[in-house]
């Protein structure tokens, strides 16, 4: 294997990739369409409906987010109802939304949203690292729309200039109320090996390999299906309560649930080391490890660590952790700094305010940050 020459091809081919990129971004299209947007919202706003945020409607896989303000209502919707939207919406409602929560639906999905406007349409996309078909068309029909990470916010924030975020998912599965009243399943003793389940994708071939790779000395690290959408939320809570540590491979630099679940359930996610560069990334505190591609052919050093750094803490850090992760890391928390940024960024687009000073909201030096 020649490594120089091999470089330079990869180089070279990224380099036309980038710049075939780059060259559609300068396109009159994105001027054109940044300009609808903003005579779009302003209209909406214009009506004096969304002062406050309150009347919200939730997609499907935010069933489980309860409002922090007493002033917010959460109404849920069927998992199906694109097939027959609303009709009868309040005025000031606002439509809070995964791109899970669309999928095949998209095109219902688009004239429900060009129908409707009354009403305010926030997308958050919880795969915007690598779904850009779905990610660009949910940025052009939706007010405000919010991406899951950094990768790719320049590119889609040409598809829709009201962008909110980056906002990790955080951990969705079981409300926080559930997870209190099952406390006692994270004091019970625990297993030394990662847990680490994943879903096989055809399209990321690194990852699979790294998967495979660590799974040689960590059966538990494997691939499996989504048959955990078929166990009841307890027996989930159960498995994830059982180890210490939670190996984690993501789909490019997406930061996947099980990440908010791992920290949620008080053990020691152990993630990639290219995360360190992610300015994201800082909101999870030093309850993690990262693991060097080296740490994939001999994980055992790199999962002692983490099992040794769960012990340390003893049952009082384990609680610590726990309680830290619901504060900060729940579904509920991101829901509610969310809400928060769209009414900033409501009342600067009123007031034709072109400051900013909400930072990254999920840092506690946000402006937006939840005391």
């Amino acid at each position: 294997m020649d490594n120089a020459s091999d470089a330079q091809e990869i180089i070279s081919k990224l380099s036309t990739l980038t710049k075939e990129v780059h060259d559609t971004l300068q396109g009159s299209f994105f001027d054109s369409l940044a300009y609808t947007k903003k005579i779009k919202i302003e209209q909406k706003l214009g009506k004096g409906c969304f002062g406050n945020i309150s009347k919200i409607f939730l997609g499907e896989h935010l069933k489980n987010a309860r409002p922090l303000n007493s002033n917010r209502e959460y109404i849920n919707l069927a998992t199906d109802f694109l097939k027959s939207p609303p009709v009868s919406i309040p005025k000031g409602s606002v439509f809070f939304l995964t791109n899970n929560d669309i999928g095949q639906h998209l095109p219902q999905y688009i004239d429900f949203y060009n129908n409707t406007h009354e009403a305010l349409f926030v997308i958050w996309d919880w795969d915007s690292q690598h779904w850009i078909h779905m990610s660009s068309r949910l940025a052009i029909s939706s007010d405000f729309y919010i991406s899951a990470g950094s990768e790719n916010t320049f590119l889609l924030s040409h598809f829709n200039p009201n962008m909110i975020g980056p906002v990790f998912v955080g951990a969705h599965q079981w409300t926080r109320r559930f997870i209190t009243e099952h406390i006692e399943l994270f004091l019970e003793e625990r297993l030394n090996v990662p847990l680490g389940p994943h879903a096989f994708y055809d399209s990321y071939a690194r990852r699979n390999r790294a998967i495979v790779t660590v799974s040689k000395t960590y059966p538990t690290v494997c691939f499996r299906n989504n048959d955990y959408k078929l166990k009841s939320d307890l027996d989930n809570l159960k498995e994830w309560a059982q180890y210490k540590s939670h190996w984690i491979a993501p789909v490019l630099a997406g930061v996947p649930i099980r990440v908010f679940n791992a920290l949620i359930t008080g053990g020691i996610p152990i993630l990639p080391s290219f995360y360190k560069n992610l300015p994201e990334i800082s909101i999870l505190g030093n309850s993690p490890l990262y693991y060097e591609t080296s740490d994939l052919i001999e994980p055992t050093m790199i999962n002692e660590a983490a099992v040794a750094k769960f012990d340390f803490g003893g049952e009082s850090g384990l609680i610590q952790r726990i309680s830290n992760a619901i504060e900060n890391h729940h579904i509920d928390t991101h829901c509610e700094r969310i809400f928060l940024s769209i009414e900033d960024s409501i009342n600067r687009i009123i007031n034709n305010d072109k400051s900013y000073e909400c930072g990254y909201l999920g840092s506690c030096n946000s402006r937006v940050c939840i005391s």
